[in-house]
């Protein structure tokens, strides 16, 4: 088993949600912590929040959907540390709306940090990660798994990286690489969470109250796990691994599902004018 305790590890936009909770967990099993956003105060608030637990930690600021910045960031690693083992992509932008109504600057915005963003980090820390014979592990969505009605951007993007994390893994191996990708569920984010609208507005995540969502620190818990065994995936929380239950063996379930949820969804996102 991979054994995580003094890994230097970066977590990409950790300095929210579940990318501070894996940052927060991976100090507890003893790595040397690498955090990254575009906000530095956000960063410096972190920081001293790890600190203080007694854990090392260290932070770089950048924006992941730039290949110059995703450059310096590598580059600043291997300065500071010499090595680097352990990449998590957590960097990501949610949206949500009618396909029809989506501009496409909005299209532009969230494929570059969901996918490009994915891909600038791995690019650069891929030949230090193959020394190392770490692990780079890419975070999706259950919107990577199935297409979500009024979510046909995101989900393309979260389907994206489950491509390039297939191809990824049979070109590295034999090479020591663990390339792994987690499909997380339903989180329980805090109240400042928010996706992109189809006019490129942030605006709140909407009602979830319906489902069981997951706790940060759970969901952390489990991919530091995931980690430490180099498993090629994770699907998480009970109804994703439910949804992955049946989209492997009851399709058509899904499918009814889907367009049942998509007729609710209707109402909210495409509301009939009143006469």
């Amino acid at each position: 088993m991979y054994k995580i305790k003094d890994k230097v590890a970066l977590v990409t936009g950790s300095t929210a949600g579940l990318g501070r909770s894996l940052a927060i967990q991976l100090g507890s099993e003893g790595a040397r912590v690498i955090l990254n956003g575009r906000d530095p105060d956000k960063l410096e608030k972190v920081a001293r929040e790890i600190q203080a637990l007694g854990y090392e930690v260290a932070s770089i600021r950048g924006d992941v959907s730039s290949p110059d910045d995703c450059r310096r960031i590598i580059d600043w690693c291997m300065e500071k540390y010499g090595r680097l083992d352990i990449l998590i992509s957590n960097a990501g932008l949610g949206s949500g709306g009618p396909f029809n109504d989506t501009e496409p600057e909005t299209f532009r915005k969230v494929f570059e940090i969901n996918v490009l963003g994915t891909l600038y980090i791995t690019r650069f820390a891929l030949s230090h990660i193959k020394e190392s014979q770490g692990s780079i592990v890419f975070i999706s969505s259950l919107a990577g798994l199935v297409g979500l009605p009024y979510s046909s951007l995101y989900s393309g993007t979260k389907m994206a990286l489950t491509a390039f994390a297939q191809s990824l893994r049979v070109e590295l191996s034999g090479s020591g690489v663990h390339i792994g990708i987690a499909y997380v569920g339903f989180l329980k984010n805090g109240p400042e969470k928010r996706v992109m609208g189809p006019k490129g507005e942030l605006q709140p995540t909407g009602r979830r109250d319906f489902f069981r969502l997951q706790p940060m620190d759970e969901a952390a818990r489990s991919i530091t796990r995931f980690i430490r065994r180099r498993k090629a995936k994770i699907v998480m929380s009970a109804i994703g691994k439910t949804a992955y239950f049946f989209l492997r063996f009851a399709p058509w379930l899904i499918r009814l599902i889907l367009f049942n949820s998509s007729k609710k969804a209707r109402e909210i996102y495409e509301p009939r004018a009143t006469p």
